[in-house]
């Protein structure tokens, strides 16, 4: 999710960081078209990091922990390494400066892995394991619209500061989840609770997924607001 929120600001970057993003085709704020190309194009120079821009490497992207508790279940996920942000792909990108609103829409893979702790019950069915976790999808869907005031610093110089932001997520493919070691091994007990997430998968990742996401975008997003403080406005766009 770093990924492609740090591509579009990149591509806004016009003539005066050309050497800083070189690979960066300069767009009118207006022409969805163009930033929407820019922005993908943008995306594989990006995911290794540009070190001059502050921006660290984000494929695979590390949290430490994130919980997904519901109801009578009980699941924390430890040390996720998430791979495939440097594949996303834009569909749509908008900028609307009289209303401040940045909007992306884009698809990305993603591939998820870590240690997970479980216990109490998945619906109804008793749940209960601690070990390896795998989550898998070819095609998830994201749209994010980010809400922005412009402020001057001591200098005199325009900044856009991020104000606050919403998004939503499709589950467009099939997501496959898998927990080793539920039970303690024993697969006569895990085989329910893998069936149900195996069937009922839309629904369960939605809810048990919800938390990894959440914790993705704030972190995108906290990150692209330390970048609009640091890099004034008349060098991210042309207004």
């Amino acid at each position: 999710m770093k990924t492609f929120l740090f591509a579009f600001l990149t591509f806004l970057l016009t003539g005066a960081n050309g050497a800083v993003a070189p690979f960066i085709k300069p767009c009118t704020l207006t022409d969805s078209k163009c930033l929407t190309s820019s922005a993908t194009a943008a995306v594989p120079f990006i995911a290794p990091g540009v070190p001059a821009l502050g921006i660290p490497s984000s494929d695979p992207l590390h949290i430490k922990k994130t919980n997904s508790d519901q109801g009578d279940m009980k699941l924390t996920f430890n040390d996720l390494n998430i791979y495939g942000l440097s594949q996303c792909v834009f569909k749509t990108v908008e900028i609307d400066d009289a209303k401040s609103n940045l909007h992306i829409d884009l698809e990305c893979p993603l591939y998820a892995n870590g240690t997970y702790k479980l216990g109490g019950k998945i619906l109804i069915i008793p749940a209960e394991g601690e070990g390896n976790f795998e989550i898998k999808t070819d095609k998830v869907g994201f749209t994010i619209d980010v809400k922005y005031k412009t402020i001057t610093d001591d200098k005199g110089d325009k900044h856009w500061k991020i104000t606050g932001y919403d998004y939503k997520y499709d589950l467009i493919n099939k997501v496959y989840f898998m927990l080793h070691n539920l039970f303690g091994g024993d697969a006569t007990r895990a085989k329910p609770v893998l069936d149900l997430i195996d069937h009922s998968w839309k629904e369960l990742i939605t809810e048990l997924g919800a938390p990894i996401i959440k914790d993705i975008v704030k972190d995108a997003v906290g990150r692209v607001k330390k970048f609009f403080l640091a890099v004034p406005l008349s060098e991210l766009a042309q207004l």
